[in-house]
C-alpha cells in the first residue's frame, strides 16, 4: 500500500518539474513565424497624394481677396488667377470691359465713377453757359438803362434840329437795341443746352441695342461655361473610380468642388474675375465686366456734345455796342448829318465864287464873307478855306 502512493507521488512531481523546465526555456526567433509589420511613417502618409479640402478652400478665398482688393494690372496678375489664359485674352478684358485693376475696389477708384463724373461736368458746363447768359443780359441790361436818359435827350436835339429820322434811329438803337441783344444771348443759351441733351440723347439710344445685346450673349455664355465646368469635374471623378484609383477620385472631387481652379474659381471668374477665356480670340465677360463695359457705354454717350457752342464769358465791349452811350449816339448824329449840310455850304461858297468872278466884286465878296460864316458856324465839313480862297 505504501509502496503505490510512493509511486504515484514521484510521478506527479516529476511532471511538475518537467513542465516547469519547459516552460522556462528560452524561445529563439527561428521557431516563431510572425508577419513582417511596418508602420508608416508621417512623412509617408504626406506623399500619399491626398489633396486636403481644406487647403483648396483657403486657396479659393486667396483668389476671392485678389479679385476684389488686388491693385495689379499686369498680365500675370490675371493669367495666375485663372480664367484668362494668354496675354491676348488680358488684352480683350481690358480693352473691350474696361479692366484697369484685377481687384473690383481698385478698378472703381480708379475709374472714378464714370456716369456721375460725366453728369457733373455736362452739369458744370450747362451751368456754367447760362451763368455766362444771365451775366452778358444783365449787363446789356445795365448799360441800356445807364444810357437810356442821355439817348432821350440827343434824340429831342435832332428832333428839334429837323432830323426825325435820325431821332427815330437814336430811339430805336438805345431801347430795341439792347432788348434784340439780350434775346440772341438767351437763344444761344438755350440752343446750347437743348442741342447737347439732343446730341447725348441720340448716343444713348443708339447704345441701348449693344448694350442689350452684351447682357444676353454674356448671360449665355457664363451658363455654359459653369454647366461645362460642373460637368469636367464630376466626369473626372467617374474616372477615378472607374480606374479604381481612390486618389485620383478623391483628388478630383475636392479639387473641382472645393479649389480655384475648379467649380468655386470658375464662379469667380465669371463673378468678380475678368472672365474665362475659350479660345485665342474669345472671352466669355464675367458680370462686373459687363457692368463696366455698360458704364463706360453710358458715360461715353453722355459726354457727346452738340454742334452749338456754350455761351463765352461777357465781354463789356459787346455791352456797350448794344446799348450804345449818349455820347456815342450824338457822334453818329454829327457824323451823319453834318454831311448834307457841308455840301449845302459848299454849293453856297461856290456860288458866291462864280459870282465874285462877274463885274460886282464889292457885292461879290459880301457873299463869300456871308458864306465863310455860315461855314464857320455850321463848322464840320471844314468849310472856312472855301470861304477864305473866295475871299481872296
Amino acid at each position: 500500500m505504501q509502496i503505490s502512493i510512493r509511486s504515484q507521488l514521484i510521478a506527479g512531481t516529476a511532471a511538475v518539474v518537467g513542465a516547469s523546465a519547459i516552460a522556462m526555456t528560452p524561445v529563439t526567433q527561428a521557431n516563431l513565424a510572425l508577419p513582417d509589420l511596418q508602420v508608416p511613417s508621417a512623412g509617408q502618409v504626406a506623399l500619399a497624394g491626398f489633396d486636403s479640402p481644406l487647403s483648396e478652400l483657403l486657396g479659393t478665398f486667396s483668389s476671392f481677396n485678389q479679385w476684389v482688393l488686388s491693385a495689379d494690372n499686369t498680365t500675370a496678375g490675371y493669367t495666375d488667377l485663372g480664367g484668362l489664359v494668354t496675354a491676348g485674352g488680358v488684352a480683350i478684358a481690358k480693352g473691350g470691359y474696361q479692366f484697369n485693376a484685377v481687384g473690383l475696389l481698385p478698378q472703381i477708384i480708379n475709374d472714378h465713377l464714370p456716369i456721375i463724373s460725366q453728369l457733373g461736368y455736362n452739369g458744370a458746363a450747362s451751368l456754367g453757359s447760362a451763368a455766362n447768359a444771365a451775366t452778358t443780359i444783365g449787363l446789356i441790361a445795365s448799360e441800356g438803362v445807364w444810357n437810356l436818359p442821355g439817348a432821350f435827350v440827343t434824340a429831342t436835339q435832332q428832333a428839334l434840329s429837323g432830323d426825325i429820322p435820325g431821332a427815330i434811329a437814336t430811339l430805336q438803337s438805345a431801347i430795341v437795341g439792347p432788348f434784340v441783344a439780350a434775346g440772341q444771348v438767351a437763344l444761344a443759351s438755350a440752343n446750347y443746352m437743348l442741342d447737347n441733351a439732343v446730341a447725348r440723347g441720340t448716343a444713348l439710344l443708339g447704345a441701348v441695342p449693344d448694350l442689350v445685346n452684351l447682357v444676353v450673349q454674356s448671360s449665355i455664355g457664363q451658363a455654359q461655361v459653369l454647366a461645362g465646368t460642373f460637368s469636367a469635374v464630376v466626369q473626372n471623378v467617374i474616372t477615378g473610380i472607374t480606374n479604381g484609383n481612390a486618389e485620383e477620385a478623391w483628388n478630383a472631387a475636392v479639387d473641382g468642388f472645393f479649389g480655384p481652379r475648379g467649380v468655386p474659381g470658375a464662379i469667380l471668374n465669371l463673378t468678380v474675375g475678368a472672365g474665362v477665356q475659350t479660345d485665342a480670340t474669345t472671352v466669355v465677360p464675367s458680370v462686373r465686366g459687363v457692368i463696366q463695359a455698360a458704364v463706360h457705354g453710358i458715360a461715353d454717350a453722355l459726354s457727346q456734345t452738340g454742334s452749338a457752342p456754350p455761351v463765352p464769358p461777357p465781354a463789356a465791349a459787346a455791352a456797350k455796342t448794344a446799348s450804345p452811350s449818349a455820347s456815342a449816339l450824338r457822334v453818329a448824329a454829327v457824323e451823319s448829318s453834318p454831311a448834307d449840310d457841308s455840301g449845302a455850304g459848299n454849293a453856297k461858297s461856290g456860288s458866291g465864287s462864280d459870282t465874285s468872278a462877274s463885274d460886282h466884286s464889292t457885292a461879290s465878296k459880301g457873299k463869300a464873307g456871308s458864306a465863310g460864316k455860315s461855314g464857320a458856324k455850321k463848322g464840320v465839313a471844314g468849310s472856312k478855306r472855301p470861304a477864305k480862297a473866295s475871299a481872296g
